[in-house]
């Protein structure tokens, strides 16, 4: 059984912003609701059934460097998707590449595993390390290096045309080895834990900042042609103090309640003010696979597969009624489903 502060602590140095990559094929990017199906933008036909192969890498000198070096080390490492992502990865000052590709049988129209490559940084360029493959579960994703660190997912499958997240990990590099050395891992459920964590603690701090991107159905679109369009407004439900209330100390409360299951894909924590019955109880609702008709979301012209769909609520004092609000946990964030009164008796 799971207990929120443990699942906490457990996820401390994992930051994962759930987005990132400066390459083609960003591992699990939304794909355009209404997108033409042809060749080069039929899911069926790319990685993660998410990415387009037409979109071109953003233009970047080291990511040129690292083309080139991979080239020589697997002239044919672009047969399929490609996801680069830089940043300083062993803490010396210059920016290196974390590479993912995909690789599959000859004559295929698309892989079925991925291969991952440390480029690190040197006085004559860029150089390829050790395949760092074996260092990942599941199917791999890159997202981002962030102080040091490779932030990186797992999905269920790479096959799969809209795979669920199953893993969220942090990598540092180990020199003496040459090799990624695993230092935090998460699952979905620590993922929302850590994630209603963070909101709790936006919210009391008043950053409006951190709260806002949450109170949208999905993630800003990352296509630089897509970055600048306008966006429906976040839905400020927190500006009400009392609902703003209600939340922080529900999720507070929460955090010392273990969780239960609570069906074959549910689990649940929940604390009832003692005499008051069902009608003052707060409570946490986490379902680790949405069904077939609540598995994925459309939001700002873009599919989003959901992960994990989380429902928290809590008592309105000196009522039978109370308040709900509904989140998706989508690459790794949480966005906002709905919210609204419901009566405290009866069922979810």
């Amino acid at each position: 059984m799971a207990v929120l502060a443990v699942a906490l602590l457990s996820a401390v140095g994992c930051v994962d912003k759930g987005k990132g990559g400066e390459g083609e094929g960003v591992a699990k990017n939304p794909t355009p609701a209404a997108a033409a199906s042809n060749n080069a933008t039929d899911p069926a036909l790319n990685w993660g059934g998410t990415t387009p192969h037409d979109t071109p890498p953003v233009s970047n000198p080291l990511l040129a460097q690292a083309e080139a070096v991979m080239r020589k080390a697997d002239p044919d490492f672009d047969r399929f998707e490609v996801n680069y992502t830089t940043g300083d990865l062993d803490r010396d000052g210059r920016d290196d590449v974390a590479i993912e590709y995909g690789v599959g049988d000859e004559g295929a129209m698309r892989h079925v595993a991925k291969s991952i490559y440390v480029l690190l940084a040197r006085d004559g360029g860029l150089q390829v390390q050790p395949e760092a493959t074996e260092a990942f579960s599941g199917c791999p994703v890159v997202r981002e290096i962030v102080g040091g660190q490779l932030l990186a997912d797992a999905l269920e499958a790479c096959i799969v045309p809209f795979p669920k997240t199953i893993g969220y990990y942090t990598f540092e590099w180990d020199a003496p080895r040459k090799r990624l050395r695993q230092v935090s891992e998460q699952d979905a459920e620590e993922r929302v834990v850590m994630r209603l964590q963070q909101l709790r603690e936006a919210l009391l701090a008043q950053r409006k900042d951190a709260i806002d991107p949450h109170l949208r159905a999905g993630p800003a679109p990352i296509a630089p042609t897509e970055r600048d369009k306008p966006r429906a407004a976040p839905e400020q439900i927190f500006a009400d103090a009392a609902l703003r209330r209600g939340f922080t100390d529900t999720v507070g409360m929460l955090s010392h309640v273990e969780f239960r299951d609570d069906g074959e894909h549910e689990r649940k924590a929940t604390m009832t003010t003692p005499g008051n019955g069902k009608s003052a109880e707060r409570a946490l609702y986490i379902d680790l696979e949405p069904g077939d008709g609540n598995s994925m979301i459309e939001s700002d012209g873009y599919t989003y597969v959901l992960d994990a769909s989380v429902l928290v609520r809590w008592p309105d004092p000196g009522t039978r009624g109370g308040h709900q609000v509904r989140f998706n946990l989508i690459d790794g964030d949480l966005y906002l489903s709905e919210h609204g009164a419901f009566d405290m008796d009866e069922e979810r």
